[in-house]
């Protein structure tokens, strides 16, 4: 038998014991999640024949650290068809069950292999293509399961899959939050001791679970709460204005209408990984082909002077499918003049909010909740690979309300 303990505390029992096809599990420090997934990946291997298990750390080094000793002390050498592979850190079963650790750090690497069963976790950390890209489709041949699992760091990946789970219409999903303290095996002065050691929002964050607004975000005033709607809809008599970021992966455009209150109302999105000007394009064509004459596009400037391989550039390549009414300054805005524009209209010093996003956009909620400045500076954060999204959002804004200096007494503002 296994030389580590498989046996479960009360709330990992009442996650395996659920029967949703895709769980959520946002728990705090210490909860014991990699004990959980551990004895999960033992059980589907153990359950059925010629099973394909997947687990996935954000990278590949975390995978080897977290889960790859783990796993080789828990199963027994009798239970092997063969050593080891530490290359691949792949362990294969009498069973014809293959148990492999991942890194989520290069996506392409996790696609086309059909799944039984997949853990996710630090779900926190890995890329929006991870999940809806490589591995969502990997379980819908076998009808594969998978677990997801982390701890919260603000309004990310994590939170909207546990959001998925709160859900009583999505019946394949369930999601659980627990703090710490609901391991029986962390006594209550330690937690008392961190509660005295850490600022309070790490603390929350780290040992309650919470999901928190953390510091350092580009668009600070965005709430989803405030600014999200369901009445939030594309309406055909109003003009349509695209912005257009040019980044292949993704390739990002949002679809604004300037409302008759002066509101401006995000009604679409069209983000595609490695996708191309052609392609996007394209999608936008199909969309609102109807509406061509009222559609004005804002494209990145980089647009103008980016040659493709026929010669032409991505201006060219949007006047090829149609688009005629472009926008866009002769070179790109300083940064700050497009954020402080984007966040004026989500609340200006006077409390309104002129910016109000449709619910289904949930590429442009994700990345104005989660675009970060780097730490202790003023330049984008880049890692997560979220910022594309406000980008586009930034162009049409700045253009059309741009930012004014204010002159008192000979000083600019």
């Amino acid at each position: 038998m296994a030389s580590v303990s498989l046996k479960l505390h009360p709330a990992q029992a009442e996650i395996a014991r659920h029967d949703a096809r895709f769980k959520v599990v946002v728990a705090g420090r210490r909860f014991g999640k990699t004990h959980l997934c551990l004895v999960r990946i033992i059980t589907e291997a153990t359950k059925k024949k010629n099973q394909r298990i997947w687990y996935i750390a954000p990278s590949f080094r975390m995978a080897k650290q977290i889960m790859w000793r783990e796993l080789k002390n828990s199963i027994p050498k009798q239970w092997l068809a063969k050593k080891p592979n530490e290359t691949e850190l792949t362990l294969e079963l009498k069973n014809g069950t293959e148990i492999s650790c991942k890194g989520a750090d290069n996506p392409d690497s996790l696609r086309g292999v059909g799944l039984n069963y997949v853990v996710l976790d630090e779900y926190q950390d890995m890329r929006i293509e991870v999940w809806g890209e490589c591995i969502r489709p990997t379980l819908a041949t076998t009808g594969g399961h998978a677990l997801f699992i982390g701890t919260p760091k603000s309004f990310n990946l994590l939170y909207d899959a546990y959001i998925m789970g709160q859900d009583p219409s999505k019946k394949s999903w369930m999601s659980w939050q627990f703090p710490t303290i609901a391991s029986p095996f962390i006594p209550d002065d330690e937690i008392e001791q961190a509660r005295q050691d850490m600022d309070p929002r790490t603390f929350q964050q780290e040992f309650m679970a919470s999901f928190m607004s953390v510091s350092g975000r580009v668009y600070y005033p965005f709430d989803r709460n405030t600014h999200v709607s369901a009445d939030v809809k594309f309406n055909p008599k109003l003009p349509i204005w695209v912005g257009m970021d040019f980044n292949i992966d993704p390739m990002s455009m949002v679809v604004i209408q300037p409302q008759p209150s002066g509101q401006l109302w995000i009604v679409d999105e069209i983000v595609q990984f490695n996708s191309n000007v052609d392609d996007a394009a394209e999608e936008l064509a199909r969309r609102y082909w109807r509406y061509m004459k009222q559609i004005t596009i804002f494209p990145d400037p980089a647009g103008g002077a980016r040659q493709h391989a026929r010669g032409e550039s991505s201006l060219d390549i949007l006047r090829e499918h149609g688009f005629v009414n472009i926008k866009h300054r002769r070179k790109h805005p300083a940064v700050d003049d497009r954020i402080n524009s984007v966040n004026r209209v989500l609340l200006s010093a006077s409390g309104e909010i002129r910016m109000m996003l449709a619910d289904h956009c949930k590429h442009s909620i994700r990345s104005f909740e989660q675009t970060m400045y780097k730490e202790g500076g003023r330049d984008i954060n880049k890692a997560m690979s979220v910022e594309h999204v406000t980008d586009a959002v930034g162009y049409p804004i700045e253009y059309n309300f741009p930012m004014r200096k204010i002159v008192i007494a000979g000083y600019s503002l």
